[in-house]
């Protein structure tokens, strides 16, 4: 029996009429059902839990595969691009791709923020949930929140 059933069954009992001892019985018989399955779902748990740390690992080895193979091809690239600019090469071509050295771009390069008009800097706004929660269970009225109740955890131990 599935667990959900086994809720519901539990549920539906406890809201029969029944002599005590009978539904004493019949409760505690489903009660154990269900904590057996707890245990089960436990166990699944617990190997998901070693797979997806094991995923994570392997993320992270790849990760750092992948940025290491992403460094090495950008010095790749600058060594190539100094080299053509060394030699005054602007353009190589061959049947698979061209290689162009383009004229440069030009480039904003801040040197004093301390001296930049406001217009010019950017500001994130975003809301100290730490700080208003801790005003509003302090009794403290902070325009446009409230605090509301999650949905509850479950702990295991």
């Amino acid at each position: 029996m599935k667990l959900y059933e086994l809720t519901e069954q539990y549920r539906e009992l406890a809201n029969l009429d029944m002599d005590a001892d009978t539904l004493a019985d019949t409760l505690e018989g489903i009660e154990g059902e269900i904590q057996i399955k707890a245990e089960n779902l436990m166990g699944v748990i617990s190997n998901m839990k070693s797979d997806t740390d094991s995923i994570d690992a392997e993320i992270k080895r790849l990760q750092a595969r992948k940025k290491t193979i992403a460094n090495r091809q950008d010095w790749l690239r600058e060594y190539l691009r100094l080299n053509m600019e060394a030699s005054g090469i602007d353009k190589i071509t061959c049947p698979l791709f061209t290689i162009t050295l383009r004229k440069p771009t030009q480039a904003v390069s801040v040197d004093d923020m301390d001296a930049l008009p406001d217009e010019y800097i950017k500001t994130v706004r975003s809301a100290d949930k730490v700080a208003i929660k801790r005003a509003l269970k302090s009794d403290v009225d902070v325009p446009g929140c409230s605090l509301v109740d999650g949905k509850r955890g479950l702990m295991i131990k």
